[in-house]
C-alpha cells in the first residue's frame, strides 16, 4: 500500500507535540474511593439478550425499545441488546427470536464491581509501584484515569531515552488528552525523528476498559523489553510506536461515576441528549450505514465528520506525521475479533492485492494471539460483521492509503465487565501479536506461509510462500526456499517458480521418517536488499516432522475379534446386529436398503443389522429403537493425530429421526461421548474418519460403538460397517510389509495389501509416488522378503 499520505488539515502541522517527558496533568476530582464507592444502581429491571432480526423493518421497530446497544455495529441480524425487561414481550410479538445473556443487569454489575474491589484490596497489601518500569501486578485491576496517565508519566520519567509523552488535545469537557511514543534511543546514525510510525489508540467506546488496560500495558512492557529482548529492540530502533490509551476520557471517567455501561463522549446535544459516537464520526464515508442522526443513539454520528473535539485530536496528531505514519492500529472490547477495512457499507469488498495481504495479516495475528493462553480470535472484513460508516480505520486505509486494523479483545461472549483476572493474560496475548504487526507495518514488501505440523515421509512435498509488495517493489525472479533434512548440513537453495496469484512453489527434498525438514523464504527488491521469512532465517527455521501413516488397529470383519452386540439400554425388537455377508433388500421404490455385498473386496462378511433379506422390506430390518455394536478395547495412544476411519452404510425410507450414531469412550467403556450423527448414504458404501482428539483424549483404552436407531415401526432403517481402521502418524517399529499390523508377515498382509491397491488405499502407495502400480507391488515384496 502506498504511504504517501495528503495533509487534509493543514493546521495539524502546528499543533503541540513536544517530545520532551512533562507530567501529565491529574484532576484528583476526577478519582473515586474504590473500597467505599457504591455503583449506581441505574440498571435495575434491566437485561441484556441477544436477537436475530430479518428485516431492516424488524430492526428499526425493536430499535425503539432498547437501551443500548452491545454489539460494536449495527445492522440486520444477530445483535447483543440492553432492554428494559418490560420491553422483552414486545420484542417477542415483533417476530424476534431471542436468548438471554444477562438475566439481572444491576446484580451482574454489581457482582463485577466486587470482584474490583476484591482485587483492589489485594492489591493494596501488596503495590510497591514506582520503581520499575513494567509492573504485571498494576494489571491486576482496571484503572481509572488518572491512574493510567500517572503510570504513564512514570514509564517517561523513568526512561527518557526511549519514552516521551505529549499533550495531542481537549475533550469536550476540557480533559487533556495524550500520547505516549516509545522508540529506540535517538541516535545520529538513527534519528528517532526519521523512523516511521504505527499509530495505537484505544478507548473511544467509554464502556470498554479492557482496552486501555492493553495499550497500556504495550507501552510499559515494550519499554522493558528493550534491555534484554533483541527482537524488541530491533522493532523499537526501527519504528516509533504512538500511543493513545484514552480516546474518551469524558466517558470513561462517567463510566466510573454514574453510567457503567456508557458508551459515547459527554458532548451536550440538547437539553435531554448527550454524547457522540467519535467511532462515527470520521470523515470517511461519514453519515452512512450503520451511524445514526439521532443523538439519543448509541451511534450518533455527530452533526458533520470530525464535529468532535477528541476525534479532531486523533486525526490531527496522526497527520502530523505526514508520509512517517505507515500503519494504524484500534482496539476495542467484546467479541475477540481481528478486523480490516472496509467497513463502511455492505458489498465494498477492500480491493487486492490488499484483501490478500489483510487476510494474511489477520490471521497471523490470530495465531500469535492464541499462541500464548489459546485465546481463538476470529479474522475477517469489518463490513462481514455489520456495515459502520464514519469509523476510523476505514479513514486511515481509504484517506491516507495505510494499513489500518481493529482488534475487539476479550471476551467472545457479552460482557464489558470481564473480572479483572482476564487483565493480564488479554494483554500479554495482544502484546505478542502487536510485536508481528509492528515487524509487518515496516517490512520493503511481505512473505507468508502456513507451515504444517507434519509431512509425508520419504516424498517431496510442493511447499508454498505467498509474496505482496509493501513499501517497496520485490523482484520476481528472487523467490528462493532453502532447505535441509539433517540439523548439522548446510541449507540448500533451491528457486522457487510462480503459480499465480502472487503464489511462489518449490519441493523439497524427501525427509526420512522421523527426521524434521527445516527450511525458510528468502527474496529481494529490485535493488537486490534480502527479505527472509521466518525473519531470523537460519537460525529459527520453520520445522516440519516426516512421518507416514501407521495403522494402529484393523479389522475387516471377515474373523471373529471380539465386537459385543446389545447394550442395556437397547429397545430394538429386530434387526439386531449380525456379521454375516449381507443379502440385499430391495424397497417398493426400487431403492437398495441393503447391500448384497460387504465392502471388503476380498472378504464376504462384515457387521449388518441382520443381513438376511426376509420375506419383505420391513420384515429384518431395525424396528423399535436402538441395536447397539461395541468395539474390543483399542490402543489409540499412539503417534500423532491419531484417527478412527470406516465404511458404512445406512438407509431410512422416510422418519427424520432414524440414524446411525458414532460413540467414542478412552475409559474401557465407562463413559461415553457423541462423536457423529449419520443418515443416508445414498445407497452406498462410503468412508468416514473421525479424528479422535476432537472428540476426547486418545488412550489405550479406547471402545467406539455403533448405534442404529428406527423412530417409527412402520418404517425402514438398515446400516452396515466394515473395515474398521485406526491410524496415526509417526514411524513404525516393524516390517512394513506387516500390513495389517499383527506383528506376523503371512498371506493375511497380502490380501490386505492387494485389496488396498485395488481400491487406491493411501497406504498402499509402498513407494510414495502418488501412483498405484507395479512399482508398488514390487516394493512390498522386496519389503515382505526381508521380513
Amino acid at each position: 500500500m502506498n504511504t504517501t499520505i495528503s495533509l487534509i488539515i493543514a493546521t495539524a502541522l502546528c499543533m503541540s507535540t513536544s517530545t520532551n517527558a512533562q507530567p501529565i496533568p491529574v484532576r484528583q476530582a476526577d478519582q473515586i474511593d474504590i473500597l467505599s464507592f457504591t455503583p449506581p444502581q441505574v440498571y435495575q429491571g434491566q437485561m441484556v439478550i441477544r436477537v436475530r432480526t430479518t428485516s431492516q423493518l424488524q430492526l428499526d421497530a425493536m430499535l425503539g425499545l432498547v437501551e443500548s446497544i452491545w454489539t460494536e455495529r449495527t445492522g440486520v441480524g444477530v445483535l447483543d441488546i440492553q432492554i428494559k425487561r418490560e420491553n422483552l414481550d414486545a420484542i417477542s410479538k415483533l417476530g424476534i427470536p431471542h436468548e438471554v445473556l444477562i438475566e439481572d443487569l444491576q446484580a451482574h454489575t454489581n457482582e463485577r464491581w466486587n470482584r474490583i474491589v476484591e482485587a483492589e484490596r489485594f492489591i493494596q497489601t501488596l503495590d510497591q509501584r514506582g520503581t520499575t518500569i513494567h509492573d504485571d501486578l498494576w494489571f491486576a485491576n482496571y484503572k481509572q484515569l488518572n491512574e493510567i496517565t500517572t503510570y504513564i508519566d512514570n514509564i517517561a520519567t523513568l526512561r527518557p531515552d526511549l519514552a516521551s509523552t505529549m499533550l495531542i488535545g481537549q475533550s469536550w469537557e476540557g480533559r487533556d488528552m495524550f500520547a505516549i511514543t516509545i522508540t529506540g534511543p535517538d541516535t545520529p546514525q538513527n534519528p528517532q525523528a526519521d523512523r516511521p510510525v504505527v499509530y495505537i489508540f484505544s478507548t473511544v467506546h467509554a464502556r470498554e476498559w479492557i482496552a486501555p488496560m492493553t495499550t497500556v500495558y504495550f507501552a510499559s512492557k515494550l519499554a522493558q523489553d528493550y534491555d534484554t529482548d533483541p527482537r524488541t529492540q530491533a522493532i523499537l530502533d526501527s519504528i516509533r510506536v504512538v500511543i493513545v490509551p484514552m480516546g474518551n476520557p469524558d466517558g470513561y471517567l462517567y463510566t466510573w461515576s454514574d453510567e457503567r455501561y456508557w458508551r459515547k463522549t459527554r458532548r451536550r446535544n440538547d437539553a435531554w441528549s448527550f454524547g457522540v459516537d467519535i467511532n462515527r464520526n470520521w470523515g470517511y464515508e461519514w453519515g452512512g450505514l450503520g451511524a445514526s442522526d439521532s443523538p439519543w443513539s448509541d451511534t450518533y454520528h455527530g452533526t458533520a465528520p470530525f464535529s468532535e473535539p477528541e476525534t479532531v485530536a486523533l486525526r490531527d496528531l496522526a497527520l502530523s506525521f505526514g508520509d512517517q505514519l505507515v500503519a494504524h492500529m484500534e482496539y476495542h472490547s467484546y467479541s475477540q475479533l481481528v478486523m480490516w477495512p472496509f467497513g463502511y457499507a455492505y458489498g465494498n469488498i477492500t480491493p487486492e492485492p490488499d484483501r490478500t495481504y489483510f487476510d494474511l495479516l489477520s490471521n497471523e495475528l490470530s495465531d500469535e494471539i492464541k499462541s500464548v493462553h489459546g485465546r481463538n480470535y476470529t479474522a475477517m472484513q469489518s463490513v462481514d460483521l455489520y456495515p459502520a460508516a464514519g469509523n476510523a480505520v476505514d479513514w486511515f486505509y481509504g484517506e491516507l492509503d495505510i494499513t489500518s486494523m481493529i482488534i475487539e479483545l476479550r471476551p467472545r461472549s457479552a460482557d464489558f465487565n470481564p473480572p479483572p483476572h482476564n487483565i493480564l493474560p488479554n494483554a500479554q496475548e495482544n502484546y505478542q501479536a502487536i510485536k508481528r504487526y509492528l515487524e509487518r507495518a515496516i517490512e520493503p514488501f511481505s512473505i507468508w506461509h502456513q507451515s504444517a505440523p507434519t509431512l509425508q515421509a520419504d516424498t517431496p512435498i510442493e511447499l508454498v510462500a505467498t509474496i505482496l509488495d509493501g513499501l517497496e517493489t520485490f523482484d520476481p525472479s528472487s523467490p528462493t526456499l532453502y532447505a535441509r533434512t539433517t540439523p548439522d548440513d548446510p541449507f540448500t537453495p533451491i528457486a522457487m517458480s510462480s503459480i499465480g496469484e502472487n503464489q511462489y512453489a518449490a519441493n523439497s527434498p524427501p525427509v526420512p521418517c522421523g527426521q524434521i525438514l527445516e527450511y525458510y523464504f528468502q527474496a529481494s527488491n529490485i535493488d537486490g536488499d534480502l527479505q527472509t521469512y521466518p525473519p531470523a532465517g537460519s537460525a529459527s527455521p520453520f520445522g516440519t516432522l516426516a512421518e507416514q501413516l501407521v495403522i494402529a488397529h484393523a479389522d475387516d470383519f471377515e474373523t471373529e475379534t471380539g465386537w459385543i452386540v446389545g447394550s442395556d439400554t437397547d429397545t430394538a425388537t429386530a434387526g439386531i446386529w449380525t456379521r454375516m455377508d449381507p443379502q440385499e433388500v430391495l424397497t417398493k421404490q426400487g431403492d437398495i436398503a441393503q447391500p448384497e455385498n460387504d465392502r471388503t473386496s476380498y472378504g464376504t462378511r462384515c457387521w449388518v443389522t441382520d443381513g438376511i433379506a426376509g420375506a419383505n422390506e420391513n420384515d429384518r430390518d431395525v424396528d423399535n429403537g436402538t441395536t447397539t455394536l461395541t468395539s474390543p478395547i483399542i490402543d489409540a495412544n499412539q503417534g500423532n493425530e491419531p484417527h478412527i476411519s470406516f465404511w458404512f452404510w445406512f438407509y431410512r425410507s422416510d422418519s427424520n429421526y432414524d440414524h446411525l450414531r458414532v460413540d467414542l469412550s478412552n475409559d474401557n467403556g465407562n463413559t461415553w461421548s457423541i462423536a457423529r450423527y449419520y443418515n443416508n448414504t445414498g445407497q452406498q458404501w462410503i468412508q468416514r474418519e473421525i479424528r479422535i482428539a476432537d472428540i476426547l483424549e486418545p488412550t489405550d483404552q479406547m471402545r467406539i460403538r455403533f448405534v442404529a436407531y428406527d423412530n417409527e415401526t412402520d418404517g425402514i432403517v438398515e446400516a452396515a460397517i466394515d473395515d474398521l481402521k485406526v491410524e496415526y502418524l509417526g514411524c513404525p517399529d516393524g516390517n512394513p510389509a506387516d500390513f495389517n499390523n499383527d506383528g506376523t508377515l503371512n498371506f493375511f498382509d497380502i490380501s490386505a495389501f492387494i485389496a488396498a491397491l485395488s481400491n487406491q488405499e493411501p497406504e498402499a502407495d509402498f513407494n510414495n509416488d502418488g501412483r498405484w502400480n507395479f512399482f508398488d507391488i514390487s516394493a512390498f515384496l522386496t519389503a515382505y522378503a526381508n521380513g
